[in-house]
């Protein structure tokens, strides 16, 4: 992250979230001006958008996924072209027997949160997604799991309960879904109220109900470049200077060469313009789409992260 003003389009208090990012869990309070532009994101409004379908829209009941067949037009594949798409009564009986709604990369939908996930991009020189979560009075939303990126929880209507670790976790970790009851580590309790807002870290390990009020809030998430992207950008940049070959010559001397081949990559790493190169990493990262995936299971060939405090 290069630029450290970009906090104040969502809090009051953007240097609290400065010094967490990537360390620690912290509440916050919402930026008046961002509450006045996303408190209006009403359910019955998210349901009825034509062309919604899944993966964009999922629900959850009892901390589960309900599965998309579950709330589309249409039980099996056929030829009709309106088979997938959001079947609006599926889904507000699922609302009412007391279901999460996750409507993903919901900047694509809602324009207003278009123009705040597109400034949060361009000042943060990193990618930003945003996604509504709905759950109804008394109901949990997704059970415990990990997220892979930093997470901004923007309480726009009711309140919720959160369970969440308080530190980002300095060993291995997988995204998706915890198997047991929780993390062992410390996990902080705490209710987000209307205007109110919860940074977490990548790795955070959280879950959430809705207390005696029905509950929205939108997350808005973050991915920085990470580690490995920086150094495959080093690493693809040093090799065009590199001129030792590995393939060339005697086998006995090919320990002799791979020295060589290392001495080279060494100073022509060195010598890297490193800023240039953290620049396009962040642009390549800024124009990466992904398409939406459930928090509640491992992202599609996601294998485990190797993440640390503060990186």
């Amino acid at each position: 992250m290069t630029v450290s003003h970009g906090f104040d389009l969502l809090t009051t208090q953007n240097a609290n979230i400065e010094s967490a990012w990537g360390v620690r869990t912290t509440p916050v309070p919402v930026a008046p001006s961002l509450l006045a532009s996303v408190e209006q994101i009403a359910i019955d409004r998210l349901l009825a958008t034509e062309g919604l379908r899944p993966p964009y829209i999922s629900f959850a009941r009892n901390g589960k996924q309900v599965p998309d067949r579950a709330v589309t037009v249409g039980a099996v594949p056929s030829a009709d072209p309106d088979a997938g798409q959001l079947d609006g009564a599926k889904a507000r009986a699922l609302v009412a027997d007391g279901a999460t709604v996750m409507l993903y990369q919901a900047h694509r939908w809602i324009g207003s949160l278009g123009e705040i996930a597109a400034r949060l991009s361009s000042a943060l020189r990193a990618r930003c997604d945003v996604t509504v979560f709905h759950t109804p009075a008394h109901n949990p939303g997704l059970a415990w799991h990990r997220d892979g990126q930093h997470v901004i929880a923007v309480q726009t209507a009711g309140s919720k309960e959160w369970h969440v670790e308080r530190n980002a976790p300095t060993n291995w970790w997988a995204t998706g879904a915890l198997v047991g009851d929780g993390p062992s580590t410390e996990v902080t309790h705490l209710t987000l109220r209307r205007g109110e807002a919860l940074y977490m870290p990548p790795g955070v390990a959280h879950t959430a109900r809705a207390t005696d009020e029905t509950s929205t809030h939108v997350s808005f998430v973050i991915q920085e470049p990470e580690t490995k992207d920086l150094m495959l950008a080093m690493f693809e940049r040093a090799l065009q200077d590199v001129r030792t070959r590995l393939e060339a010559g005697p086998i006995a001397e090919r320990g002799a060469r791979a020295t060589a081949v290392a001495r080279e990559l060494a100073t022509t790493i060195h010598d890297l313009d490193v800023d240039e190169l953290l620049s396009l990493v962040e642009e390549d990262a800024m124009a990466t789409e992904q398409p939406p995936t459930s928090p509640t299971e491992p992202a599609p060939g996601d294998a485990l992260k190797w993440k640390l405090a503060g990186d």
